[in-house]
């Protein structure tokens, strides 16, 4: 058996005409900046290959990158992100797990799909 009382009802209005002046009474939040801030940079972030632009050569300086596969790497771009080396058969993994945190993808333009 249910007991509904008056009261239950002036109760519930209460505490929402009391929730809703309290949220508007809370300040307008800021306004966006127009500039996007600048994102922090990793302090190695300089030492890190981007295998969407980088040169035969660069890509040569990576552990297990010979020519072989540096031609390959610049015959694939672009890359999404660093694991397609792998998934696209580009280089081994074993060479990929050593060179990994050694290179980033970077883009100059929007990828397209």
């Amino acid at each position: 058996m249910t007991f509904k009382s008056k009261s239950s009802g002036y109760l519930l209005g209460t505490l929402l005409w009391a929730a809703g002046a309290a949220l508007s009474a809370q300040p307008a939040s800021p306004a966006a900046p127009t500039a996007k801030a600048p994102m922090p940079q990793h302090p190695d972030y300089a030492k890190l290959v981007d295998v969407n632009s980088a040169s035969r050569e660069a890509l040569m300086k990576l552990p297990g990158i010979n020519k072989a596969l540096a031609d390959k790497i610049i015959a694939g771009r672009p890359y999404l992100s660093k694991a397609k080396l792998v998934t696209k058969k580009v280089i081994p993994l074993v060479v990929f797990q050593g060179i990994r945190n050694q290179i980033y993808v970077g883009f100059k333009e929007q990828p397209k799909l």
